[in-house]
């Protein structure tokens, strides 16, 4: 690891080269440059709020490596949270020898990071209000070629959901992390392209290193899953509808029927697929599993690259289900720089609303049809993203809506205020645990467990283990800056790891960082008992399907075995907080200042 972090301070100028070598890249490095530089109970819009940009320590540099990490305090959930996008940004990052970018304080107006041979602060009041595209474009046209992350209007007006889009394309989607970009006026941050073959990072090995990469890029790409390698992910509506896992209807009908999941299926996705013509997508990637396409709907031709959340979500969970009408809200959504994710359920919730009669045309500013309606959405995503009437209160995310609002509470698909991504945990066993315990709310991206099964099929406690291994090695892929999708096995990572930085990888980082998250958030004012939790939808029976009469969670009784199962095994009390011996056995005693002592006091409380 060459341990080089760049510091920059939009409040001064300043720009400096720091060193950092406890933690290997990624998630890792990022959580624990947050839990070091800002101090817990920071405001996500503060001065004092920081973003860090962390490619993961095999970041362009293995194959199907090319993730990086962004981490600040999120202004959905005020918890330190992480999101995550593919393709160049990272392993150009890490070429030029950085293992992170930390940035801090706030311009006075609207500037730019551009990083290459040098890092530097460029003001740009001309990119103030422009769209993801015209954004990156223009830094195209004054730069040329580049790695590009930028945010859209709804970055700049504070929408607790807006995104960071990288490319134009690769989204860091989750938790509003482009707000904080626009809080410090931070429109983009360019990466001047750099080769493999001219990387600034120390390979111990290069020999062995080259041969391994080859030898594994093969080995992974006829392991590689074919649906990926023919759909990438697009094809899973078909799978989670059918067993009762989709989003649709704002999770109110998961179990779909194919004749209507095929409308936003992988073959009809095909049926407008194209090849990117800028630059090679995903070229060191053995799965390749991005797809685009091109639609002209309605006189306007376009492009863009759907994922199942974003077709889920935009989709499913709205009642849209026609693709050429959800490209084109996923293609908004992307140039406004929302979070399909969270965009589809705020929608979602809000058409239910519609659909129960408890609001309508005098609240909303405009006639809603309810579940389906296209032409709403699209209004919609662009009120949301400029604040415009009802799209103000949307904006807040579908937590502070249903409070602001003060109603439809009961329907309000989130945890923690993340709201909630495209899959339905009542058709899978001890899988709504993970929504409940993950550091950063509702994610999909923290562990599943297996095998199989229903949730009235036995306890959920007996998974909870293998919910964990999952979780676990999802952590290690963030830290090493690899797609999920990439079939590695530890062993491989372990031995690329050790040829390119001459060590091991550390022990239990998945572990290690989930209680340094819990650490920072208790601290941050998380209470576990009354915030690990799931909402009310879950706890209602499916009507249909193959998991018809099911819920999350047997019972309320089998939630909480479960629950304390995770935190005994966690090596937490049962009030959900890390004990001193964990911390300690963990390495992370310089953490142990920021806990009052009468924390580890017992679980009397809980």
């Amino acid at each position: 690891m060459n341990g080089k972090i760049i510091r920059v301070n939009l409040s001064t100028g300043e720009i400096k080269e720091e060193k950092e070598l406890k933690y290997p890249g990624g998630k890792a490095l990022g959580y624990y440059l947050i839990a070091k530089n800002v101090p817990p109970g920071t405001k996500p819009f503060s001065e004092r709020n920081k973003i860090a940009f962390v490619p993961g320590a095999l970041s362009g540099l293995a194959p199907g490596a090319s993730k990086v990490a962004v981490v600040s305090i999120s202004p959905e959930t005020s918890l330190v949270s992480d999101s995550y996008a593919g393709d160049r940004f990272g392993p150009f990052i890490k070429r030029w020898g950085y293992d992170a970018i930390l940035i801090e304080g706030k311009a006075e107006s609207m500037v730019y990071l551009y990083v290459g041979e040098e890092v530097k602060i460029i003001e740009a009041p001309e990119l103030r209000g422009l769209g993801v595209y015209d954004t990156t474009e223009q830094l195209w046209m004054k730069h040329g070629d580049g790695a590009i992350a930028a945010i859209g209007p709804a970055g700049e007006n504070l929408v607790r959901f807006a995104n960071i889009m990288f490319d134009t394309e690769r989204a860091a989607g989750r938790g509003g992390l482009g707000a904080v970009m626009g809080s410090k006026n931070l429109k983009a941050v360019f990466v001047k392209p750099i080769s493999l073959d001219n990387a600034k990072v120390e390979i111990k090995d290069r020999k062995r290193w080259n041969d391994l990469r080859a030898k594994l890029y093969q080995e992974l790409e006829e392991r590689a899953s074919p649906s990926l390698k023919t759909y990438g992910t697009t094809n899973a509506l078909i799978n989670s509808g059918r067993s009762g896992m989709s989003p649709a209807f704002n999770f109110s009908r998961p179990y779909i029927p194919e004749e209507l999941s095929k409308k936003l299926s992988g073959e009809e996705v095909k049926k407008y697929e194209i090849e990117p013509e800028r630059f090679i997508h995903g070229h060191s990637c053995p799965v390749k599993c991005a797809r685009y396409v091109e639609i002209e709907l309605e006189g306007e031709k376009f492009r863009v690259k759907p994922e199942y959340e974003s077709i889920g979500m935009l989709g499913a969970a709205t009642g849209v289900f026609d693709f050429p009408k959800v490209a084109h809200l996923i293609h908004i959504a992307n140039d406004l720089g929302l979070d399909a994710i969270a965009a589809g359920n705020v929608i979602g919730w809000l058409f239910e609303m519609v659909e129960n009669g408890e609001t309508g045309m005098e609240e909303i500013g405009f006639d809603v049809e309810g579940f389906g309606d296209y032409n709403a959405e699209k209004k919609l995503l662009i009120h949301i993203a400029h604040r415009m009437g009802i799209g103000a209160v949307l904006a807040e995310g579908v937590k502070r809506a249903s409070e602001i609002l003060n109603r439809g509470g009961r329907y309000a698909v989130h945890v923690k205020g993340l709201e909630a991504p495209a899959w339905d945990p009542r058709g899978l066993r001890t899988y709504a645990l993970s929504y409940a315990t993950a550091d950063v709310g509702a994610s999909h991206l923290r562990g599943w467990p297996s095998p199989h099964s229903l949730p009235n099929d036995g306890p959920a406690k007996e998974l909870v283990k293998s919910m964990i291994e999952n979780r676990d090695k999802d952590a290690l892929f963030d830290t090493m800056g690899l797609c999920k999708f990439v079939p590695y096995e530890k062993e491989e990572i372990d031995k690329m790891y050790n040829v390119i930085y001459g060590e091991d990888v550390p022990e239990n980082i998945g572990w290690k960082i989930e209680t340094l998250a819990r650490i920072y958030d208790i601290m941050a004012g998380l209470n576990p008992v009354e915030e690990d939790v799931i909402p009310d939808r879950w706890w209602e029976e499916e009507k249909e399907g193959v998991a018809k009469g099911n819920k999350a969670f047997r019972d309320l009784q089998d939630f909480v075995e479960a629950r304390k199962e995770f935190y005994r095994i966690r090596g937490w009390s049962g009030c959900g907080i890390p004990s001193e011996e964990t911390i300690e056995m963990l390495g992370l005693e310089e953490f142990l200042n920021l806990f009052p002592h009468s924390l580890f006091q017992g679980d009397s409380k809980c």
